[in-house]
């Protein structure tokens, strides 16, 4: 008699992107940690050690956050109408001092907050000034504690402005040397790394970053494999201060300096000249698209339709929930189907198909990897929502219906094959405990 699989997840529409997000009503089997089949008819189905009924609900891939800032989820709505620059000054002088035991408070709650919404895997393009390894570590950990799937890419900064304070960050003096500030993530690569927790290089963006420590970031990232994450082309004020600063767009000056590659992920991207999309599609890297806080702090809007007719991967993030005020992954992905509508007749729509891969197939991109979900022997990461939460028909409409009224909130959490939210509860977390001292902390920093 065949070995049983681990789980079993029966009478559900699966929609998966190795088939277009066609959707198959049928059944789902994972084994050590990874997807073993799937199939359709119920007779078919493998013994399992734990079965579970979907009741005609609705299975997808776990969705991919591939930018956003954990920290952030203690100051939503915080210095609500500034742009970008007068926002890092109101926010980051608040959040930069975290203790690790605060720094772990914040990291469980939003990835409690993003499991609800769905997500199984996050690049957190983790920030404190000054880093220390007891701040990573405590990230790290509270990240594994949940069962979240994470690139914690580690942010770096040395470049300080003639009045000897960090570019971008005033209320920061003196700043670590490049080389201690890599030595503590190759490090931490050793140290942290797990079946969930990956840790990676995330400088905050060129322009508040020394030719020194972009060098020293690309070789750090040869040497180790290590995936670069790296905010760029955010606003039009940086875009100017970079092209005065070193007679070059940031994109011609990574290039230059070796940051440039399919382990690099670059955040928001909405001032680029051509010259700037031809190097990203020659360099093969992602690009993550955040189409809320880039509004939200009044940046711009990224020409996704431009990047994709390019050939360059494009996810999608949240960004922080500082400056996005929430964790939605579904919301964002909205709003990058209905911004590209804004030049009315002549405009140029990706189709919904693509725009779901953005969150799934290219969000692993952003995270490092390159599976694509649902085949068989990747990691077993995905969500089973409620009928009630799924589309009403499996027509031409279910695509669509997916990305304008994308499900909200699932029922089970699957990351690795394990659950991680069952029937609505959370299986290694306390909720509310969380949510008791995220509560307590939001308000005695931002008092």
């Amino acid at each position: 008699m065949p070995v049983p699989v681990d789980l079993l997840v029966t009478n559900v529409t699966i929609a998966a992107p190795s088939t277009g997000w066609a959707p198959m009503v049928g059944w789902l089997a994972c084994a050590d940690g990874k997807i073993a089949a799937l199939g359709r008819a119920a007779d078919d189905a493998p013994r399992a050690d734990k079965i579970i009924d979907g009741e005609g609900g609705l299975v997808l891939p776990g969705l991919r956050n591939a930018h956003t800032h954990g920290s952030e989820i203690l100051a939503r709505g915080m210095a609500d109408g500034l742009d970008l620059s007068a926002w890092l000054a109101a926010v980051w002088p608040r959040l930069d001092g975290l203790s690790p035991e605060q720094m772990a408070v914040a990291v469980r709650f939003g990835a409690l907050l993003s499991i609800r919404c769905g997500i199984t895997s996050m690049v957190d393009h983790c920030r404190r000034n000054p880093m220390s390894d007891e701040v990573l570590e405590a990230a790290a950990a509270a990240y594994d504690q949940v069962g979240m799937r994470t690139l914690l890419a580690v942010m770096v900064r040395d470049r300080l402005s003639a009045d000897h304070r960090a570019v971008g960050a005033a209320h920061l003096g003196a700043l670590e040397p490049a080389h201690k500030q890599l030595e503590r993530i190759a490090t931490a690569a050793q140290r942290l790394t797990s079946d969930r927790v990956a840790v990676g290089i995330g400088p905050s963006a060129s322009i508040r970053c020394t030719d020194e420590m972009l060098a020293g970031v690309a070789g750090l990232s040869r040497a180790g494999g290590l995936p670069i994450h790296i905010h760029a082309a955010e606003s039009l004020d940086e875009v100017d201060d970079e092209q005065r600063d070193f007679g070059t767009t940031s994109f011609a000056r990574m290039e230059r300096l070796g940051i440039l590659s399919e382990r690099t992920a670059c955040a928001h991207c909405v001032w680029l000249k051509r010259q700037d999309v031809e190097i990203l599609a020659a360099t093969r890297a992602v690009v993550v698209h955040n189409p809320v806080s880039n509004l939200r702090l009044k940046s711009g809007v990224a020409d996704v339709p431009a990047l994709l007719a390019s050939g360059i991967n494009v996810a999608v993030g949240t960004d922080g929930a500082a400056s996005n005020d929430g964790v939605d992954v579904w919301e964002a992905l909205k709003y990058a189907a209905l911004l590209p509508r804004r030049q009315g007749e002549t405009a140029v729509i990706p189709d919904s198909a693509t725009l779901l891969d953005m969150v799934t197939v290219s969000g692993g991109a952003a995270l490092g990897g390159r599976g694509v979900p649902f085949e068989i022997g990747v990691p077993a990461d995905f969500c089973l929502y409620p009928v009630a939460e799924a589309p009403l028909t499996n027509d031409a409409s279910f695509v669509p219906a997916l990305v304008l009224s994308g499900p909200r909130r699932p029922s089970h959490v699957v990351i690795g094959g394990v659950l991680v939210l069952d029937d609505g509860a959370f299986v290694h977390i306390d909720e509310a405990e969380t949510v008791r001292q995220a509560r307590h902390l939001a308000r005695e920093l931002l008092a």
